[in-house]
């Protein structure tokens, strides 16, 4: 308002700054049910500084390196005509930013609750609040970006590197201007364009020790709905003290394994069975705390009549399709961990590809 005030014509000074008051006004009672709606843990990031941040990298010329009102200054300085325009034109994106976060809210979108469910990455609030500007009623083109977003964020998490691809991302989301399409390649070319990010990377991530990665439990719930029936909704599921289990157990406190298991005649693992499969994806599984419990370090014949007797999940359910059926007794070797490990393996790339 005070530079408006300063540039303006000075018969059009009130009318500039009334615009300006009149942009404000509706923002501030958009902050006001933006607070009331925090208290859902899924709108936890959309508060108002927040929201000025976001809408900074979605507009300003620093993009995602923007760091304080400073930089919005120095790019105002810049300006060497019209600066009444770009003052009422910022003020209009950031009106429009602050109403369409509230439109967020109100989105019943699969991909939306994922993106919420592993935890929004800051800098996709950017591509979103773009996105919105330019096709908030379109549920299609809406989709097609939160899945695009949802792949980049699962990678972004599942990698977790200080190694900065954000700043890298910035040239896609300067150049997004509504075609989800081209903003899907370019965000895929970047990735791979940096090796630490690339699909050959994502692959590795997925063939390594998976048990101490953040991402294992949304790996696997995703999974999970896969390989449920048709028609049945396992979104809605939850597991009470959700765990993750080893099935090939971790070696107890005991020094010893129970039978069923690969072992050596020491009743111990090899070094290379536990550098290659004890903590990957194909050993791994969704399992209550008080099933983990009950079935402890029990032997592989125990665990496996529990496994078939659980009614919800299926992953535990197919454990047997995966054993050798010639075997008298079944035994979780690791043969059958490698065949569950190639299944949920070709399932993540393939569920979290750009392509």
């Amino acid at each position: 308002m005070y530079q408006l005030y300063v540039v303006s014509n000075i018969k059009e000074t009130d009318s500039n700054i009334e615009y300006v008051a009149n942009k404000f006004d509706p923002i501030y009672r958009l902050i006001n049910d933006l607070k009331e709606n925090n208290e859902s843990e899924d709108v936890r990031e959309l508060t108002e500084d927040r929201i000025f941040m976001y809408h900074c990298y979605a507009y300003t010329a620093k993009g995602f390196g923007y760091r304080s009102i400073a930089d919005i200054a120095d790019e105002y300085k810049k300006i060497k005509s019209d600066r009444v325009k770009w003052i009422k034109d910022f003020t209009d994106e950031l009106h429009t930013t602050f109403s369409n976060m509230k439109f967020l809210q109100g989105i019943n979108n699969k991909y939306l609750m994922k993106l919420n469910q592993i935890g929004m990455p800051y800098f996709v609030y950017a591509f979103i609040i773009k996105g919105l500007k330019y096709f908030k009623e379109d549920s299609s083109k809406l989709e097609q970006l939160f899945k695009t977003m949802e792949i980049l964020s699962f990678r972004y998490k599942l990698i977790n590197s200080r190694s900065d691809i954000v700043s890298k991302l910035y040239p896609a989301l300067r150049n997004f201007k509504g075609n989800v399409i081209e903003l899907n390649s370019e965000i895929k070319k970047t990735l791979n364009d940096n090796w630490y990010w690339s699909d050959d990377r994502i692959e590795e991530y997925l063939n390594s020790n998976m048990y101490e990665n953040k991402m294992i439990n949304y790996v696997l719930w995703e999974y999970e709905h896969s390989i449920q029936l048709k028609g049945y909704d396992t979104n809605k599921i939850k597991i009470e003290k959700e765990q993750i289990e080893h099935i090939s157990p971790k070696t107890p406190d005991e020094g010893w394994i129970a039978s069923g298991y690969e072992v050596d005649k020491n009743n111990m693992y090899s070094e290379q069975f536990i550098e290659d499969w004890l903590n990957s994806l194909g050993n791994l599984m969704l399992i209550s705390g008080s099933h983990n419990a009950s079935i402890g370090n029990k032997p592989f014949a125990e665990k496996l009549k529990t496994y078939k007797s659980n009614p919800v999940l299926k992953q535990q359910e197919e454990i047997v399709t995966f054993l050798n059926e010639t075997r008298k007794k079944p035994k979780w070797d690791s043969h059958a961990i490698e065949k569950r490990h190639e299944k949920i393996l070709e399932f993540a790339i393939n569920r979290w590809s750009f392509d």
